[in-house]
């Protein structure tokens, strides 16, 4: 729902859901909610401002890391961002996303694009030793090409670092990729993959030079969704969903680690 404030354009969003996760150590029921609140107001000059933020409570299920996350019971210091002609700036003590690493997070961010290509800044005001000051992006495509590099100067190891990846759609529903990660004091970690989709299935697959490999298969039809993935290790991961319309899902995940979660979700 929105709301009109003096001449801010106020909207609450959320999410909420229950259910069960099991693992080999314990069963629990779990329940949650996250609210996002955001607020945005435009200059006579064509400037936008706008702020963010959520509150909820107790634990949503994150269904690809086969874990509960925890909701914030109180709002905290929120975002905000000032746009103008295609540019963005986003103001975020420690909560804006390293470009090459996201466990790393800096304070102000900024987004533009320039001649098609998108290009991206993070950066950190007092970064700690070890921990990144800046980290950047850039991708554009050009024809059935896309091309994108991202850098760090300190990833999680404190190493700078940037990886440049490519793709080509070789034919309709088929795509190339490729890319190669480079740490500072460290070999080159080359990867190359493929993925492929006939109609309701899709196929992936990628390799690097390190001997690790992924694979993964799903499976789309109508209301429902299943996922099988595995990789060198036979570590694997299923996940099927099943929307009930309205908003309201049904969700199962299980790993090889003997995690499973049950539960319904729904959006509002």
């Amino acid at each position: 729902m929105t709301a009109s404030l003096a001449a801010a354009e106020v909207s609450l969003s959320g999410r909420a859901g229950a259910g069960v996760l099991s693992n080999n150590t314990t069963s629990e029921v779990w329940s949650g909610m996250d609210i996002g609140i955001s607020a945005s107001v435009t200059t006579d000059g064509g400037m936008t401002l706008s702020v963010g933020d959520d509150i909820g409570g107790g634990k949503i299920a994150d269904y690809a890391d086969k874990e509960l996350d925890s909701q914030a019971g109180d709002i905290g210091t929120p975002g905000v961002t000032v746009s103008m002609g295609g540019t963005s700036v986003t103001f975020d003590n420690q909560a804006i996303d390293d470009l090459y690493d996201d466990d790393q997070n800096g304070d102000i961010g900024v987004s533009t694009s320039i001649g098609g290509v998108s290009i991206g800044l993070t950066y950190d005001t007092e970064a700690a030793t070890g921990k990144p000051q800046m980290s950047y992006s850039a991708s554009g495509a050009m024809g059935a090409i896309s091309v994108g590099v991202v850098g760090t100067d300190a990833n999680d190891n404190g190493k700078s670092a940037y990886k440049v990846s490519a793709s080509f759609e070789a034919m309709p529903g088929a795509t190339l990729s490729a890319s190669a990660d480079m740490v500072d004091g460290a070999d080159a970690v080359t990867e190359f993959g493929i993925g492929y989709s006939m109609g309701d299935v899709s196929l992936s697959y990628s390799a690097d030079n390190q001997e690790d490999w992924n694979a993964s298969v799903s499976y789309s039809a109508g209301n429902m969704t299943v996922s099988y993935a595995t990789d060198e290790e036979d570590a694997y991961e299923i996940d099927a969903s099943v929307a009930m319309g309205g908003g309201v899902s049904l969700n199962a995940a299980t790993d090889s680690n003997d995690t499973m979660i049950l539960g319904v979700g729904f959006t509002f």
